[in-house]
């Protein structure tokens, strides 16, 4: 590890509030890359060349200085990190004054550098998980790399998971996060979601990989119940900002670890589907829109088209959108007149003259179960449709 400019102006800056001198921070060249005095920067030290080669401390006092390049009088000490000299810390000032904040001035900068490569390690530890996540959910082929990505990382893939795409969004205006919000959003989700991969894929979305548990010796089957609780609990960290609105998308299960390309297509077609649907706070699973998404599936079809600009036609003639209106309450009422009339405050001979108005301009019999269940479809049909464009 070596020591950047950064890392060393912090050393400087935290150990100057100590020493109350000037205080230099050269990297393992020699060169001063951070200071209290700004003109000494890129400047060559003489004296930290000597601590290099010595790798011991070398204190010069103010009559000495001249004779050294870049070199004023005082103490200084070597940065270690695993036992390598990394970098010097120089103490500006007559080595008897300064020497007793030598160790303090070391340890300082030697945590900062501990500190600095933990971050480093767990920053690439979370790449390499996002990288593991991406390859599953994109159903790449498994290779050495890879592998021994996993081993290093001592991810369990037999594990059964399944994928959970969530949206976030700003509350005031559905804009994007910011990405500072959105990475700190993915450092409490992670905390909070145990044995759970997690990566930003888009400005709005995040995808999680989140544990099942199986219903007994059933493979195919999961506790969905339970998978709703432990998740709504993983998700409670969002709650906790009012300016952010998610939607949960939970796909299906699919045995293995290459099934998870599986889960993580069917969690995306239950986000179509659910697209329209009000936040902040929704949570749905892709086996409750099976129809949906059935019905979603076909409408690229020759069926489906076919009935999508029937009703289009139908809509058409429908200048004020009473008939489109009426159908809609028929069907949610299940069919029965007395509480359609009563929703639409009309009278029942009103309702009958409309639906038999629908009737002739689809061309349906809607006395026909299986007329009146193509008639559901379609405008079902219709609703995934502009949802989903």
């Amino acid at each position: 590890m070596f020591i950047d400019r950064q890392m060393a102006q912090k050393i400087v800056d935290r150990a100057m509030k100590i020493t109350g001198v000037n205080v230099n921070v050269m990297d393992h060249h020699g060169v001063i890359i951070g200071s209290g005095d700004p003109l000494r920067i890129d400047q060559l030290h003489e004296g930290a060349l000597h601590v290099l080669s010595s790798q011991s401390e070398v204190d010069i006092a103010r009559d000495q200085a001249g004779r050294l390049s870049g070199v004023q009088g005082g103490v200084n000490l070597p940065i270690r990190s695993d036992g390598d000299i990394i970098g010097v810390v120089g103490i500006t000032g007559e080595p008897q004054e300064v020497r007793r904040y030598a160790d303090l001035v070391v340890m300082t900068a030697e945590l900062i550098v501990e500190q600095a490569a933990l971050t480093a390690a767990v920053q690439w530890d979370s790449r390499q998980r996002e990288s593991v996540l991406l390859r599953l959910i994109e159903g790449g082929r498994s290779d050495s790399l890879f592998d021994d990505r996993v081993a290093r990382l001592q991810l369990d893939l037999s594990l059964p998971r399944v994928v959970v795409v969530l949206e976030l969004v700003q509350a005031a205006d559905g804009a994007d996060l910011p990405l500072p919000q959105l990475q700190q959003l993915q450092q409490q989700l992670t905390a909070a979601s145990a044995g759970t991969l997690l990566a930003i894929t888009t400005a709005r979305q995040m995808v999680m990989l989140v544990p099942v548990s199986l219903n007994g010796a059933d493979s195919q089957r999961w506790d969905k119940a339970l998978f709703r609780r432990q998740l709504e609990a993983r998700l409670r960290p969002l709650q906790q900002h009012h300016g952010v609105h998610y939607r949960a998308c939970v796909g299906d299960y699919f045995p293995s670890a290459e099934g998870l390309a599986q889960s993580y297509r069917s969690a995306l077609k239950a986000q179509a589907v659910t697209r329209g649907r009000a936040m902040p706070a929704s949570l749905s699973f892709a086996t409750e829109s099976a129809l949906d998404l059935l019905l979603l599936e076909a409408a690229e079809g020759w069926a489906g088209q076919h009935l999508l600009r029937e009703f289009e036609a139908f809509l058409q003639q429908d200048k004020n959108g009473s008939l489109q209106l009426t159908l809609e309450a028929y069907l949610a009422e299940n069919m029965d007149l007395a509480r359609t009339s009563a929703r639409l405050h009309i009278h029942r001979n009103t309702l009958r003259y409309r639906l038999d108005k629908i009737g002739t301009l689809l061309q349906l019999d809607l006395g026909s179960v299986d007329q009146l269940l193509q008639l559901f479809v379609t405008l079902r049909l219709y609703g995934l449709s502009q949802s989903a464009g």
